[in-house]
């Protein structure tokens, strides 16, 4: 399996064209004609995937008169999980706040 066609099946369920993915992969600095090494490339190509979900997270509304419609594609859940997989610092954590105590005498 080239490292395109694991891409590709990674995102199945994003609507991507071939261009897109290609492009995808030449930013990332991989060559998608390359044999797929899971344990080398593993998260070269995640961090790939990540860039794509990234770009498909969309909120569209649809009004008619008095009715709201909301469609979201929220796939934050699945690239904090990603960056949690490889020990990265996730993009969607909540802030954890800096308590200091100042002992006023």
């Amino acid at each position: 399996m080239t490292i395109k066609e694991a891409l590709t099946t990674k995102a199945e369920n994003l609507s991507l064209s071939s261009a897109k993915i290609e492009l995808a992969l030449y930013e990332g600095n991989l060559d998608g004609a390359t044999q797929y090494d899971p344990t080398t490339m593993g998260m070269a190509l995640d961090l790939v995937y990540v860039t794509l979900l990234l770009e498909s997270i969309s909120i569209s509304e649809v009004r008619e008169d008095d009715v709201s419609i909301k469609y979201t594609n929220d796939s934050k859940g699945i690239v904090s999980a990603i960056y949690r997989k490889w020990g990265l610092v996730d993009p969607f954590a909540p802030a954890k706040p800096r308590v200091t105590q100042k002992q006023i005498w």
